[in-house]
């Protein structure tokens, strides 16, 4: 009998230690991240919605408004279901280094617990963040660029909800940031230039 019992023991031990380091758990799959895709219609004249929904995963609708006039500033916010802001956006002539020497001060100079990249020098002087969250940011993605358009330093910031898996946050937020500042020229008739 205990010899009986030892085998089925050591059956127990053989087939759990064989199982350690392996999940029952299956993870959903995901499709390969396809490129942003610079198209019409665009959510506050400067993201494209459709890559915006791909990157996001944000489904229904959703409406972009302007807060009031844009002589040297701008705010947009992009709504959609139970009246949350899915998509901010942000530009400004004034204040550009402040603005942009605040933010890298704050996150390149941080604690590092969040991933941050510059961006490429042809988009200016920026960086982008996705900063990590319980839930309680809806968006915890975000970009900002200081750069030149028609002679004037302008910023533009950009941040997003959280990216569906298997794509690059921050990959994503400095190809929106290359979208937004040609979009920003078309629209205020200037060239983006690097700061």
């Amino acid at each position: 009998m205990r010899r009986l019992l030892a085998g089925q023991l050591l059956f127990v031990v053989m087939l759990a230690s064989g199982c350690q380091g392996k999940s029952i758990v299956h993870e959903p799959t995901t499709a390969p991240a396809r490129l942003i895709l610079d198209a019409a219609p665009y959510l506050c004249d400067l993201v494209p919605e459709h890559s915006f929904r791909e990157v996001s995963g944000v489904a229904g609708s959703l409406a972009g408004r302007w807060d009031g006039h844009q002589t040297d500033y701008g705010l947009c916010l992009a709504w959609g279901a139970q009246n949350s802001a899915l998509l901010g956006i942000s530009w400004s002539y004034n204040d550009g280094e402040q603005v942009i020497e605040r933010q890298e001060k704050a996150w390149l100079g941080g604690s590092g617990r969040s991933p941050v990249r510059r961006l490429p020098p042809e988009l200016g002087r920026g960086l982008a963040v996705s900063r990590f969250t319980l839930g309680g940011d809806q968006r915890p993605n975000y970009v900002i660029a200081l750069f030149k358009c028609g002679g004037r330093a302008t910023w533009i910031s950009i941040d997003i909800p959280p990216v569906v898996r298997g794509r690059d946050a921050l990959g994503d937020l400095v190809e929106f940031m290359r979208i937004a500042e040609r979009r920003f020229g078309e629209l205020h008739r200037c060239t983006p230039r690097p700061s």
